[in-house]
């Protein structure tokens, strides 16, 4: 026998509940699948584009720049026009953006084809924290939001792997038409999803930009949001160095790397299923300041003894992923319940701000250091410190409210 609520979930999406989040799950991953399926073949690009490590990581960090402002744009735009008219939109710009990076003949044309790509996944991710919030509520949401993650971080942990597999066959380029089969299969499962937008914005479409100016009043939001997008930046900077950490200065294959790169994947899956089961029963602010120092401290730690061996630099970093991931889920329940209005702008805020912070870090990463086991390091210790300080302080001046844990 059905529930009201199954029902319910039944109309917007054929195929049920489960089926509603793992469609919402694959609409999350196109932004780390995007980055991590290509990760094993930068050296090589870069090496094809006679490109410096340097410049050939501006096709990260201008991808998360330009991902995080057009998040910015599409979320009040999906509260006046609905959320199924900009995820067509979105999708059919990454395929447009992958198809161009397909055929870049420069590093310059590639970095063009990386911002359209990002400007599409941009209105995907909007609309995909959107629909979360439209159709669940309270602790359903937290769960919703752990399997979400969880899943969601199951493709960026197989995608290096599958990469790395791939490029002993095909060449980047093939990377990019994986890519582009994917946007392919969103927009054929769209067409099941029905529209979940209620109450649309009233005014203008440039009025309902200044919706962002109303929720970013919310103290609330503003410091959770500058708090959580903090801790972001310790797993931007591992991702585009990683590549260049394991294969340039351990000396390791594309294939080697990617057991690596997985063994940090496996932690981050594994942090939000045991917060679902145990973690979440711990006081959030005692929770939440141990991730934060837990992640100052591998920082540190990883500055000492980082350049050792790939196996202490996997080892020491391993905190960070853990804590890292286990703090999202619930940030991200904290942010979407401080306001009850305007889902898909507080969602696309969220986005928006966490992917600027991981942005400026791997522009950080761009600098000129000793080394990026040193980069890493200290962005994890100066992110985590921050955030610890900026979580009990914000506490301390009950500058939010903290749902119960039931």
């Amino acid at each position: 026998m059905k529930t009201e609520e199954e029902a319910q979930l039944e109309k917007v999406f054929p195929f049920g509940s489960k089926g509603l989040i793992a469609f919402l799950a694959f609409l999350n991953a196109f932004v780390p699948l995007s980055i991590d399926l290509y990760l094993p073949a930068m050296p090589t690009m870069a090496e094809y584009f006679s490109a410096t490590p340097e410049l050939t990581n501006f096709t990260l960090s201008f991808f998360m720049l330009f991902f995080a402002i057009s998040m910015l744009l599409w979320g009040p735009f999906t509260d006046k026009f609905g959320r199924k008219p900009i995820l067509y939109i979105g999708i059919v710009l990454y395929i447009l953006g992958s198809l161009t990076c397909v055929l870049s003949q420069s590093i310059y044309h590639l970095i063009a084809g990386r911002a359209i790509q990002a400007i599409g996944s941009g209105a995907i991710q909007a609309v995909s924290m959107a629909i979360v919030k439209d159709n669940f509520k309270g602790l359903v949401m937290e769960r919703v939001l752990v399997w979400i993650q969880t899943l969601t971080i199951l493709c960026p942990m197989l995608a290096p792997i599958i990469g790395a597999f791939l490029l002993e066959f095909i060449s980047w380029r093939g990377l990019f038409v994986v890519l582009i089969l994917c946007g392919i299969l969103g927009l054929i499962l769209c067409f099941f999803l029905k529209e979940t937008l209620t109450n649309a914005t009233e005014g203008s479409a440039l009025r309902s930009l200044t919706r962002i100016g109303f929720v970013l009043k919310n103290k609330g939001i503003l410091i959770l949001l500058f708090t959580f997008s903090l801790i972001i930046m310790p797993v931007m900077s591992f991702l585009s160095t990683s590549s260049f950490i394991y294969m340039d200065l351990f000396k390791l294959s594309a294939q080697e790397y990617s057991y690596f790169f997985a063994l940090n994947g496996c932690f981050a899956m594994l942090a939000p299923i045991l917060y679902l089961r145990v973690l979440r029963k711990i006081p959030r602010v005692l929770f939440l300041t141990i991730c934060f120092a837990s992640v100052a401290a591998s920082g540190a730690m990883i500055l000492i003894f980082g350049t050792l061996s790939p196996y202490a630099f996997a080892f020491l970093y391993i905190p960070v992923t853990f804590f890292g991931s286990a703090s999202r889920p619930a940030g991200t329940m904290l942010i979407m319940n401080q306001i009850d209005t305007d889902n898909g702008t507080v969602g696309s805020l969220w986005g928006c701000i966490a992917l600027l912070f991981g942005s400026l870090s791997m522009m950080l990463c761009s600098l000129d250091w000793p080394n990026l086991t040193m980069a890493v390091g200290t962005i994890s210790l100066v992110s985590g410190s921050l955030c610890a300080l900026l979580w009990l302080f914000a506490w301390s001046r009950k500058m939010f409210r903290i749902p119960e844990n039931r």
